[in-house]
């Protein structure tokens, strides 16, 4: 079934940009009157200028496409071991022994505090980027998951066993879709969450990305190259949320 777009959609779209259209316009007004020196706040016009040059060169589109290779790869790993062991915990009590104490230890941590130790450990390339992305994202992933598959009603579960529903036919027909609402909102959480670990990693350690082409607008004192990256970040998180969103939306009606 194909995903369409609908007047809902849209309006729901205008709703949630509004108060950014008028930052926007506040933005351009208040730098072209000179209210604020241009290297704290170029006028937008500037920086739209610079992103489309940007775009041109190609220099953009290669760094938005490192940066969201580290940060989906990652989500992925983080995704398929956050549902693995989350369902699992909430099915059998050895992994929740083990797995428990590990997940509320973990999760409150600020994983962006652990880059220099991820810089040890694998360097700056693209792979300790990658699992950094996947730990950080692991966690709300994996509670969510937990959770929702806790909350199961009982009733399905021992109408199925009833049946004569195997463990695993259990899991697949019945635990699994009944956390998918849970886990999408894990996924919800987490995607964000790898962009802001792949930009800030790359900030820190560079090896090419949105985030050290931003730093590199720093350092070269070009702030309408900051601002230009600054813009594509949101971009690509505001188009990542409405996708998932879309997605839950049409593939989770039932919900």
């Amino acid at each position: 079934m194909g995903v369409n777009f609908d007047k809902d959609d849209f309006m729901q779209f205008t709703k949630s940009i509004y108060s950014l259209v008028i930052v926007l316009i506040l933005w351009e007004v208040l730098a072209q009157m000179g209210l604020v020196y241009y290297y704290h706040l170029p006028p937008l016009s500037d920086v739209l200028i610079e992103f489309l040059e940007l775009m041109m060169t190609g220099e953009l589109i290669y760094h938005s496409y490192l940066t969201l290779r580290r940060a989906l790869i990652g989500l992925v790993i983080g995704a398929i071991f956050g549902i693995t062991i989350g369902i699992l915990i909430s099915r059998n009590s050895v992994v929740e022994w083990f797995f428990d104490p590990i997940i509320k230890i973990g999760y409150p941590i600020p994983i962006i505090a652990l880059i220099p130790v991820f810089m040890l450990w694998f360097g700056i390339g693209d792979t300790s980027k990658i699992i950094m992305v996947a730990i950080g994202t692991f966690w709300p992933i994996a509670v969510n998951a937990r959770n929702s598959a806790k909350q199961i009603d009982k009733n399905y579960i021992w109408s199925a066993r009833m049946m004569g529903t195997t463990d695993r036919q259990l899991l697949w027909r019945v635990v699994l879709p009944a956390a998918s609402p849970g886990i999408v909102t894990g996924l919800q959480i987490a995607l964000p969450l790898s962009l802001i670990i792949t930009f800030v990693f790359e900030m820190v350690a560079g090896g090419g990305g949105l985030g050290a082409l931003e730093i590199d607008g720093v350092r070269t004192f070009n702030p309408t190259q900051v601002y230009a990256i600054i813009i594509a970040i949101m971009i690509i998180g505001m188009a990542l949320d409405r996708l998932l969103r879309i997605g839950r939306k049409h593939y989770l009606q039932w919900s």
